[in-house]
């Protein structure tokens, strides 16, 4: 998933030597909420003509503490975060942020005019949430012999590979779940024969675009799917008046 962000440096006119600028905890400011797994986008737009060396991004941890955010030793590895490291297609009045795991952290763009003599830093707090999986599973009950299905109904848009595992079975199943349809559902034929009685469909685990989603055994979706006996023959009355 991508989302843009757009936000304009203002201008002041700090003259030519570096502020030591610090910044609170985040729960001191209202964060930007973006989903895990998102590529986030973020421009400057209001200073055209600024040599590309001039913008330098940086990506902080939030602490409980104050973080000075001109300290480049105190930042995440670009490499790791920033789409084309600390600089994004050759633009360095925009960066892509990737890969950051569910939590707070400041994002600070810093730009440096020098034909202006000015010194501009702008800072917000990201907050990235972390990507859960909601999905319901279900089985028909038929008679012994008859076809049967399990059905996994998801909540998002996948695509989504399921990997499953009926009764005592070791081995896992894969089956696919195509993307671009909002809550998608696919029926799994049972083509294996399963005896009288409740046996068990369970889910291992599920991948999507995001990442993968594995469950303990106390913990896995599953659903019971019953088998009937085949009703006995009785025997054809007439009713009398």
């Amino acid at each position: 998933m991508k989302k843009n962000l757009v936000h304009t440096i203002i201008t002041a006119l700090l003259g030519i030597f570096l502020v030591a600028l610090t910044v609170a905890k985040a729960s001191a400011q209202t964060p930007i909420s973006v989903n895990e797994c998102d590529t986030m986008t973020f421009s400057v737009t209001s200073r055209p003509g600024i040599p590309e060396p001039h913008y330098v991004w940086g990506i902080y941890e939030a602490s409980s503490g104050t973080t000075d955010v001109l300290d480049p030793a105190g930042t995440l590895d670009p490499a790791l975060h920033f789409v084309d490291g600390m600089y994004a297609s050759g633009e360095g009045s925009t960066v892509q942020v990737v890969g950051l795991t569910p939590g707070f952290y400041y994002v600070r763009i810093h730009v440096i005019d020098e034909e202006s003599c000015t010194d501009n830093i702008e800072m917000y707090v990201l907050e990235v949430l972390e990507s859960t999986l909601d999905l319901e599973v279900y089985a028909d009950s038929v008679c012994i012999g008859e076809p049967t299905n399990v059905y996994i109904r998801f909540t998002g848009i996948g695509p989504y590979d399921v990997y499953y595992t009926i009764g005592d079975q070791v081995t896992p199943s894969v089956v696919n779940v195509m993307g671009g349809v909002p809550d998608p559902e696919i029926a799994i034929p049972i083509t294996e024969p399963l005896p009288v009685g409740e046996t068990t469909f369970w889910i291992i685990k599920v991948e999507d675009n995001c990442k993968a989603y594995e469950y303990s055994v106390d913990e896995r979706p599953n659903t019971g799917i019953l088998i009937y006996p085949k009703p006995a023959k009785q025997p054809i009355y007439l009713k009398e008046d």
